[in-house]
């Protein structure tokens, strides 16, 4: 268990930073919301028909066996929709995939709760739930989500009787080409994944299909049976060793069981997953007033190479887009880039420039305020360089750059001051040394004492200076692994 999650806390990770990442949600993340398992969606079915929906394991034939018997899927689709309907909240794991860097979610849940939680951070989502959807172009910068056997406010079209997945090639075909594709190209993550879900069979058999031997590999989080969740000894053993084979076989399909305890651990997870992500981006905040001044000229050179080493070093770097350390840290970075024609900047590049207030009354400290949270969310690592302003007619610390490390400190990010930079960045070091925060280990959160030392040398030229940061981060990579 260990060396799977392993693997998948540093695999996953990396296909998500390089755009090579896919997600397939599965029916235990609905359930852990409060809908209905498969067996209790058809519990009615089955009373109506004489049987119990827990007794048969070929659920989807009990949906079949109702439509024979009343003429046609109105009562079954008047279950689902009564079922389905109500909006629970959504689970914390949800909010936490909303906001992944992830492009494909796979699903075949009817209920809306992705939608929902990628509403809630306004985040754009192109919704294909029909095969017609797949011809429609995508909308920039928008996740698509494909819910392959249809939805909750399309009940006409969705997948659930024997007959819809027999005749599934003729009417939703076009889903396999574009499915079997990523799960050749990407890295996919099940999540949610059900022993009993008909669903997931299904799936899983298209991986097979294309690959024979050797199949990509792909991770799924998956939960043990437990003693408690039986009524009998003889029930729970049996359970565990059909698990026990089910997770051995999954390896057919190229995918790495993953288990977890309770299925509370899987937002932890998740959570580790973007907090690593994160890592792999870099904010340069800081700011100077504009008036040419030997400070300036410091806080300018330190963030520039900052910005250049950040490129070297294949991180992505995240900006407010400010006019003296910001732009200098853009130059840098961007001039790394150069050298190998620049075509990896979308993917590594994220800038949010802060509106600036030119004109007299402007205010813009709400826009700031989300902004600030947005990039300290988004990125693992700050480094502080400089940070001051001018109140004629003295140069005094940018309480706005206090602010930052503050939220950076709150989302877990791991600090960097350049104390010889001056200005709030040498305030921010001062309150580092000596604290609690850990400086060592998968937590840290600051450098060392020593390393803030030499961070802070005034005597030290710009690349000692830089040449220490970039040390420090490839120390804390390496923890992280």
């Amino acid at each position: 268990m260990n060396m799977a999650r392993t693997r998948f806390l540093k695999d996953f990770p990396e296909a998500l930073e390089s755009g090579n990442a896919a997600l397939f949600v599965g029916a235990g993340v609905s359930m852990g919301a409060g809908y209905p398992s498969w067996s209790n969606l058809l519990h009615e079915i089955g009373e109506e028909l004489g049987v119990s929906s827990s007794d048969i394991h070929d659920l989807a034939a009990l949906a079949q066996w109702s439509i024979q018997e009343t003429g046609s899927a109105t009562r079954v689709r008047s279950v689902i929709r009564e079922k389905l309907g109500p909006l629970y909240p959504v689970p914390d794991s949800l909010a936490v995939i909303a906001r992944l860097p992830v492009r494909h979610i796979w699903t075949t849940n009817y209920d809306r709760l992705i939608e929902r939680a990628f509403e809630a951070i306004g985040r754009p989502l192109d919704l294909l739930s029909s095969p017609k959807d797949l011809s429609l172009k995508a909308t920039p910068g928008a996740t698509r989500l494909y819910k392959m056997h249809g939805s909750v406010d399309r009940l006409d079209d969705v997948v659930i009787s024997t007959d819809d997945y027999e005749l599934y090639r003729s009417k939703r075909g076009a889903y396999l080409p574009l499915l079997q594709a990523q799960l050749t190209s990407m890295s996919m993550l099940f999540v949610g994944l059900s022993l009993t879900d008909p669903n997931i069979r299904h799936v899983l058999s298209l991986i097979r299909e294309s690959f024979t031997e050797a199949p990509p590999e792909h991770f799924a989080i998956v939960r043990p049976p437990h003693k408690d969740d039986f009524r009998s000894d003889t029930e729970y053993k049996a359970r565990a060793a059909q698990h026990s084979l089910w997770a051995k076989d999954l390896r057919r399909y190229g995918l790495i069981a993953v288990d977890i305890d309770e299925y509370s651990e899987v937002q932890g997870l998740l959570h580790q997953i973007e907090r690593r992500v994160a890592r792999k981006r870099v904010w340069v905040s800081g700011s100077w007033p504009i008036e040419p001044s030997r400070g300036m000229a410091k806080a300018y050179k330190v963030a520039e190479e900052i910005g250049r080493a950040i490129g070297e070093s294949g991180k992505s770097l995240v900006s407010g887009g400010g006019l003296v350390v910001g732009s200098a840290a853009l130059a840098g970075f961007l001039d790394s880039l150069r050298g190998g024609g620049g075509w990896d900047i979308d993917r590594r590049l994220i800038v949010r420039p802060f509106p600036q207030a030119l004109l007299e009354h402007a205010n813009h400290d709400r826009q700031w305020a989300d902004l600030r949270q947005e990039l300290a969310r988004i990125s693992g690592v700050v480094v502080f360089v400089g940070g001051a302003k001018e109140i004629n007619p003295s140069i005094v610390i940018a309480d706005g750059v206090i602010e930052e490390a503050r939220i950076a400190q709150a989302s877990g990010a791991f600090l960097l001051p350049i104390g010889a930079s001056g200005g709030a960045a040498q305030k921010i070091t001062e309150d580092l040394f000596g604290s609690t925060l850990p400086a060592h280990g998968n937590n840290a959160a600051r450098p060392t004492d020593d390393e803030l030392r030499a961070l802070s040398n005034p005597d030290a030229d710009v690349d000692s200076l830089v040449s220490v940061a970039m040390a420090i981060l490839k120390r804390i990579d390496k923890a992280a692994q």
